[in-house]
């Protein structure tokens, strides 16, 4: 249960045709409408979904009891406005695309209803995987499970309490502990399938984030590769659960929806990943600050990524960036256990020097934390001590999302 313990690959979980991403859009400059889309009359659309405005704080949460439901109320009230319920799967149900799991969405209506009435502006997204969640079901297209997942949408609605479904989908697929699992690989058809989906959902009015762990969008590597099966040699050579710019194509041939229109609303990094790029770093003595400046700066003004290596993506070497206002970054409690650095914790004191060194420009649309039934409990810094971290409210002392 995710919910529960950081496992033993990645430790938080995360699967296109397409024309050609468009050059940045110009801040003063109005997104076209979204183009009219050719498929049944009966189509499901929103009145678009936005995220609040400003900063975001973005938590991951469950929603299956009393206590889960006041936590997140709380947590909401002391930062959190982008609250993420974790999960659920596109698998397919009776020979047709359904999308299954998920929490308690009474709760989750009962959440939102409480934030309204506190005149809290709060989105709530869906997260499709898991670590050792399936992988979309490619028998059907990413425009199909579009629909599908936006009419399971309108069925998990409750109205009556004010709840019309869920804000979007937050993509968070990842590999399998199995080594032999299928899993463990995007195929070209899960490619185009989560890439197209997203282009779909964004033009229906939905939001649509992505959560890679850091090697999944690693700034230090050209290379790509579908596999999730990596090591790095130089860091933990026995950990193989490592991506190498996976997530990088849907950023890339998937970028936009319609011209003007970008498809993912935010892009939440996992720095936690088990033996993370960060890990790595303030493992070697690098000061966490100065690591997640360098890191946002190198986001922001991209770097190359060799598609051209895999035939099968039809796409050449480009740059890929992750611009300031849709990167978001994901911190953890870390590893509970020696030996700590495997999922590091990097203390707050830090992430809220590196916000002040970054200049307003640079600074990151916003940080994540997994997860909110963590909250309060104890971390370990890489020399062992032990602190009681509550990111929301420490967020919300950096970022001033709530007037608290």
């Amino acid at each position: 249960n995710k919910m529960a313990f950081i496992p033993t690959g990645a430790p938080k979980s995360q699967n296109l045709a397409a024309q050609p991403s468009p050059p940045p859009v110009a801040a003063n400059h109005k997104p076209l409408p979204p183009p009219a889309l050719t498929t049944s009359n009966h189509e499901c659309f929103s009145n678009p979904r936005v995220l609040p405005a400003g900063k975001l704080i973005v938590g991951y949460a469950g929603c299956g009891s009393e206590a889960a439901k006041q936590l997140a109320i709380t947590k909401a009230v002391q930062g959190v406005n982008v609250l993420v319920w974790f999960a659920v799967s596109a698998v397919g149900l009776a020979g047709r695309p359904y999308i299954t799991s998920g929490p308690n969405h009474t709760c989750v209506a009962e959440v939102a209803r409480e934030l309204r009435e506190l005149s809290l502006p709060t989105a709530h997204m869906i997260t499709i995987g898991g670590w050792d969640a399936s992988h979309p079901n490619t028998i059907w297209t990413g425009a199909e499970w579009s629909e599908a997942w936006c009419k399971w949408n309108e069925e998990v609605a409750v109205p009556e309490l004010g709840f019309h479904g869920y804000d979007g989908v937050d993509w968070d697929l990842e590999g399998n502990d199995n080594t032999s699992s299928p899993w463990n690989s995007f195929t070209p058809a899960c490619v185009a399938l989560v890439g197209e989906m997203s282009q779909q959902l964004k033009r229906k009015g939905f939001l649509v984030s992505l959560v890679p762990t850091q090697s999944y969008i690693d700034v230090q590597l050209s290379g790509f590769d579908r596999s999730l099966l990596h090591n790095y040699p130089e860091f933990h050579k026995e950990f193989t659960y490592h991506g190498r710019n996976a997530y990088a194509i849907w950023l890339s041939k998937y970028g936009y929806a319609a011209p003007g229109l970008p498809t993912f609303d935010f892009v939440d990094i996992q720095l936690y990943e088990t033996y993370s790029r960060t890990a790595q770093a303030i493992a070697a003595g690098v000061d966490p600050a100065r690591y997640l400046v360098k890191l946002v700066r190198a986001l922001q003004a991209g770097w190359s990524v060799r598609f051209s290596s895999d035939p099968e993506m039809k796409w050449t070497t480009r740059n890929v960036s992750v611009p300031a206002n849709q990167l978001v970054l994901g911190f953890s409690h870390g590893s509970f256990r020696l030996p700590h650095n495997k999922s590091v914790f990097v203390d707050t004191a830090s992430i809220a020097q590196a916000w002040l060194e970054l200049t307003e420009r640079e600074q990151p649309r916003g940080l994540m934390f997994w997860n909110i039934a963590l909250e309060g409990k104890e971390a370990f810094l890489p020399n062992g001590s032990v602190v009681n971290v509550s990111f929301a409210s420490r967020f919300n002392e950096i970022l001033h999302v709530r007037s608290n």
